[in-house]
């Protein structure tokens, strides 16, 4: 084969990797797009209505959120987590004051007080806290009692734990909610 016959090969077989690569993206564009429209989110419901339903606290909450430093997997092998504490003020017009942010460990005991005082969250308004992976006191039935105050009846605020876990290849992500205890937290005990 000489070279000009070589050449024409090699140009042709460039010209066939180009098409099939713009055919490939083609097709992934097109998976995509599909992907999409299959996770967007089913019309909301009017914010009335929503606001009508959420609308069930006066003036706050003791709230109980469940949080894992480590979970097992793998026969027993202990995974480290990280974990956010999230507190969402869902109130369009109101503010809500958080008092206190208590951690607790699997056995119940008081490790920490996350506040050193009340912090004041506006409408819509939020706020996290971390618990970082390389601390493992709270093990596998840690949690933290939040307690929240408003002056006026507002929406429920969103309190949430997030766990994460990445890596080498692993990751993964879960989140728990928080589940009311008591209204009026000021009158409950620590």
């Amino acid at each position: 084969m000489n070279s000009t016959t070589r050449f024409a090969f090699s140009m042709v077989g460039v010209g066939l990797l180009v098409a099939l690569l713009v055919f490939v993206g083609l097709r992934a564009d097109q998976r995509l797009k599909a992907i999409e429209t299959l996770q967007r989110a089913p019309t909301a419901p009017p914010l009335r209505a929503f606001r009508e339903v959420s609308r069930t606290v006066t003036s706050g909450q003791r709230v109980y959120v469940p949080v894992y430093s480590h979970i097992y997997a793998n026969g027993g092998q202990e995974y480290l987590l990280e974990a956010t504490l999230s507190i969402r003020n869902t109130d369009l017009e109101h503010s809500l004051v958080i008092s206190s942010i208590r951690y607790y460990d699997t056995e119940g005991h008081f490790l920490e007080e996350y506040l050193e005082h009340p912090v004041v969250l506006g409408p819509l308004a939020s706020t996290d806290f971390l618990v970082e992976h390389r601390d493992a006191s709270g093990g596998t039935g840690a949690n933290f009692l939040v307690d929240w105050e408003a002056e006026n009846a507002i929406s429920v605020p969103l309190i949430e734990a997030i766990m994460v876990r990445v890596g080498g290849n692993q990751a993964f992500a879960f989140a728990r909610p928080g589940y009311p205890l008591a209204t009026s937290p000021a009158d409950q005990a620590p």
